[in-house]
């Protein structure tokens, strides 16, 4: 989904790959007041009244979904009761900010799960909400990198002086299927019936043999009872649809909301994710990204990180994500006319609760306290840009 955008930079990279292992990956969440929680750091806050636990998990090789499903059922409680600030990668080790709502703290520092530790917990009047950090420090080696790459990576550094694409990663697209965003674009467009079977036939990088099998049957029979016996245990969100469909095989409205929420949100999100990147990978390869109609520039906030909410006649550019309460421009209405969309098809008419009214993100972004050291970089991202998005300008060798 990345692979042919744009890049800011035009010196040739350093070449090598990332993430050979969870300890080439390092994330260490930033909370809203500036504390990092540190790799193996013992985090202390005061205790407040309140029915939830706060706790800065540290994982390594688990999914944030997963780990929290764990975390809940060795905690007795549910997954919907674990909330947490931000979803991190799987292949790395990394901390995060959650909250269990109902439990004791004492259950929770107690918590012994493989790969998994808890580097602190403190009692806390409300949960912890999606989207309630400042970012995140990096420290990620690369493997394989060419002899000069600290010349290399200095060039490269120099051309995105005012910040590299803050495009969405291959993360926001599906690490499996990689069609998350095409799944939105069905519901966008009211095609739930295609949508359905992109999300339960989607192959993509699927590395289980057992489900490759079980997506191909049913590709071609289109029978969901015989399918929902072959679905792994493991596809829980697929087993959901097909049961549905197995008792409804014609209502596909029925079968998406047989997901969570967050799921769908995700879908549709993941498709004005796919217009946002083809647009300012559009603008790029132009030479020049320009403030156009119907955008703004923001200010920074205490830490260095773009704050979208602090307008300014100075500093970063934000640019749209569409959604049915954006204003589009000649360019976004060209783009949009291209795909034969329009923006009230993000109310989503047959599941409106999954509608998107749109916002800003900004078009590049900083590599804060950034560093180069042989094989490693270090450096701090604001919240919802992705390192996969930085590291892109600097490793990749063709940029034609």
């Amino acid at each position: 989904m990345t692979k042919d955008l744009a890049f800011r930079s035009k010196t040739a990279g350093i070449g090598g790959t990332i993430k050979s292992c969870p300890e080439d990956f390092i994330v260490e969440e930033i909370g809203q007041d500036g504390t990092v929680f540190g790799i193996g750091e013992r985090i202390e806050r005061t205790d407040e009244k309140g029915r939830f636990v706060h706790f800065v998990l540290q994982k390594r090789n688990w999914t944030t979904v997963l780990a929290t499903k764990e975390a809940a059922r060795r905690l007795h409680s549910s997954p919907k009761r674990i909330s947490f600030a931000g979803s991190k990668d799987k292949c790395a080790i990394t901390t995060q900010l959650m909250s269990a709502e109902g439990v004791d703290k004492t259950a929770v520092l107690n918590l012994d799960i493989k790969d998994m530790r808890i580097n602190g917990a403190w009692n806390a009047k409300d949960r912890v909400r999606l989207g309630g950090l400042a970012g995140n420090r990096f420290t990620i080696k690369v493997n394989g990198a060419q002899d000069d790459a600290e010349e290399t990576v200095e060039r490269i550094c120099y051309e995105l002086e005012k910040g590299f694409p803050n495009y969405f990663g291959e993360q926001r697209f599906g690490t499996t299927a990689n069609n998350t965003h095409a799944i939105g674009e069905s519901l966008v467009r009211g095609n739930l019936e295609e949508g359905a079977m992109a999300f339960l036939c989607g192959r993509g990088m699927e590395t289980n043999a057992e489900a490759r099998l079980a997506r191909e049957e049913l590709l071609s029979s289109r029978d969901f009872a015989s399918a929902l016996k072959t679905f792994p245990k493991h596809l829980r969100l697929e087993r959901a649809m097909l049961s549905y469909l197995a008792e409804r095989p014609d209502d596909f409205t029925g079968a998406f909301r047989a997901l969570p929420r967050q799921t769908l949100l995700l879908f549709v999100h993941a498709f004005q994710s796919h217009i946002f990147n083809r647009l300012l990978s559009e603008r790029i390869r132009e030479n020049g990204v320009e403030m156009e109609e119907g955008e703004y520039l923001c200010d920074a906030d205490s830490l260095g990180f773009p704050d979208t909410a602090k307008m300014d006649v100075d500093g970063w550019l934000c640019m749209k994500i569409i959604g049915y309460n954006s204003n589009p421009n000649e360019r976004e209405r060209e783009l949009l006319g291209s795909l034969d969309i329009s923006k009230e098809d993000f109310r989503v008419k047959s599941i409106p609760e999954v509608g998107s009214k749109g916002t800003f993100r900004t078009a590049f972004a900083p590599l804060l306290k950034f560093s180069f050291d042989k094989d490693t970089f270090r450096f701090s991202l604001q919240s919802g840009s992705y390192a996969t998005s930085a590291l892109r300008e600097f490793i990749e060798v063709d940029k034609t």
